[in-house]
C-alpha cells in the first residue's frame, strides 16, 4: 500500500504514459523482444497460470507494447485481444506482432473496454498505476478466471505497492477469489540478455554489492519482484 515518506506522484494521464511508452521505459525494457525482457520471469508465471487454469480466450487489461501478448501468440493458440491507456503503447503492440486487429486503446475503469468476449482477464503491473483500482476489476464479468501482478516495491508512478500477500488479499479478496499467490523475483537488469549480463559484470566485478544482485542473489524484499495472484472474479 502506499507509504509514509514515498515518492512525489505524477499525475496519472494518456500523456504520461504515452512518452514513457515513446521512450522505451528504464533501460528500453518496452522494446525489448519478450525473451531478452526484465519481465520474463513474470510472463512465464502467467503463461503457466492461463494453462494450470484451461483459459481459453484472453482480455489483458494494460497490454503495454505487446510482450506478453507475443509470449502468447507464440507458445499457444488461445485467442487474445488487449488493450492500454497508451495509444503509442497500442501502435507498438501491433507493430511487434503484426497483428494490428487486437489491440486497441481503451480505459480500464471503462466498462465499454470489457465487450470483447473472454473467459480470462490478464492484468499484470497495472493496478498499482491506477487510482481506482477496484472500479477497474469491478467491470470484470463475474466468474472469469483472473491472473493479475502487483509489485512489492515502489516507483513515481505507482499509487501503491504490497509488502505481503496479506496486503494484497485485504485489497482484492473481495472480488476476486483468490486461489493462489506466488512470488517472482524481478531480475536486477531490464535486459537479460546474456550480452547485457556480461557487460554488467563487467561492469560490477569490484562492487559485490551490485554484482550479486545482477546474479539474482537476495530475497524477495531485497531484490524486489511481483505477486502473481490468480482466481476467479466475484
Amino acid at each position: 500500500m502506499s507509504r509514509a515518506g514515498e515518492p512525489e506522484r505524477i499525475r496519472q494521464s494518456a500523456g504520461y504514459y504515452d512518452q514513457m511508452f515513446d521512450k522505451g521505459g528504464y533501460g528500453g525494457v518496452y522494446d525489448l523482444p519478450y525473451w531478452h525482457s526484465g519481465y520474463l520471469p513474470l510472463f512465464r508465471g502467467v503463461l503457466g497460470e492461463l494453462r494450470r487454469l484451461g483459459s481459453r480466450s484472453v482480455l489483458e487489461v494494460g497490454c503495454g507494447t505487446g510482450a506478453f501478448a507475443h509470449l502468447l501468440m507464440d507458445r499457444t493458440t488461445v485467442p487474445y485481444m488487449g488493450f492500454d491507456f497508451s495509444a503509442v503503447a497500442v501502435e507498438k503492440a501491433r507493430e511487434r506482432t503484426g497483428n494490428a486487429g487486437v489491440f486497441f486503446v481503451g480505459d480500464a475503469c471503462n466498462r465499454a473496454s470489457y465487450l470483447h468476449p473472454y473467459d480470462t482477464i490478464v492484468c499484470t503491473e497495472v493496478l498499482e498505476h491506477v487510482e481506482d483500482d477496484l472500479g477497474a476489476v469491478a467491470n470484470w464479468q463475474t466468474g472469469a478466471k483472473c491472473v493479475c501482478s502487483v509489485p512489492n516495491f515502489d516507483a513515481e508512478s505507482h499509487v501503491r505497492f504490497f509488502r505481503d500477500e496479506k496486503e494484497v488479499l485485504a485489497r482484492y479478496g473481495d472480488q476476486i477469489a483468490i486461489r493462489q499467490i506466488a512470488r517472482i523475483r524481478k531480475p536486477a537488469l531490464p535486459d537479460i540478455s546474456w550480452r547485457s549480463y556480461a557487460r554488467a559484470l563487467r561492469w560490477y566485478r569490484y562492487r559485490p554489492g551490485q554484482l550479486l544482485a545482477v546474479l539474482g542473489v537476495g530475497s524477495f524484499e531485497q531484490l524486489g519482484g511481483w505477486f502473481l495472484f490468480s482466481g476467479e472474479k466475484r
